[in-house]
């Protein structure tokens, strides 16, 4: 569905009529916290400007959390689909839709000889690795102030700061090592209570998600 929505969005800047295109056409890199990638922008009039984007995601942090070395791997891609206002100048404000297609997940290595999950401290023999998942929505509103008109005609830079929505991610992890630990009921309750932990701790972090892109852009048509 999302890449049926990016798609018409591209179809729909690359064969507007020639009366619409003439208010500015742009296009763009972006590198920043939604990814490394392309933008496409149409001006439908000299003030309301239209984006579409897609951006990689290359980076993966990590964080310590109970004695656990934590690698988020962030979603493989962000799509935003929305619209600027331009309010004189270059300065803008927008808002749209962002999208991702899988949900950020975490790998958990042993620091020490031991590790608390739970309220219950286990041996790096008992508990090897836990990997989980930071399931959140699919799709996110978001908001953003910006600077630079991607119409404009010919080469110049862009600044987006802002924010999506993206709502308190629900974790599910999962552990490896002694399997006849891992598999007792008694076990499992813990690694619910580290879920929780987990989700206290990175919650505040991600259920806003920070919009910061640069970018260069090439405008045809503009004013």
């Amino acid at each position: 569905m999302k890449k049926c929505i990016l798609t018409l969005a591209t179809a729909l800047l690359l064969v507007v009529p020639a009366a619409v295109s003439a208010q500015g056409f742009g296009l763009a890199a972006r590198a920043g916290t939604l990814g490394v990638g392309p933008e496409a922008a149409l001006g439908l009039t000299d003030a309301f400007v239209i984006r579409a984007g897609i951006g990689l995601m290359p980076f993966e942090p990590t964080a310590t959390i109970d004695d656990i070395e934590f690698t988020l791997t962030l979603p493989e891609k962000w799509i935003s689909i929305g619209a600027d206002i331009y309010l004189g100048g270059t300065f803008r404000i927008g808002a749209g839709m962002l999208f991702k297609p899988d949900d950020p997940t975490l790998t958990g290595e042993i620091v020490g000889g031991s590790v608390q999950i739970g309220d219950v401290t286990y041996t790096s023999t008992d508990v090897a690795q836990l990997t989980g998942t930071l399931d959140s929505k699919d799709s996110a509103p978001y908001v953003l102030i910006g600077f630079g008109k991607h119409t404009s005609t010919g080469i110049g830079l862009f600044l987006d700061l802002g924010a999506a929505f993206i709502g308190e991610p629900v974790v599910s992890l999962d552990a490896t090592g002694n399997s006849t630990l891992i598999g007792t009921s008694e076990f499992q309750a813990e690694l619910r209570k580290q879920e929780i932990n987990i989700e206290n701790d990175l919650g505040s972090y991600i259920k806003v998600w920070p919009i910061i892109n640069i970018g260069l852009r090439i405008g045809v048509g503009g004013s």
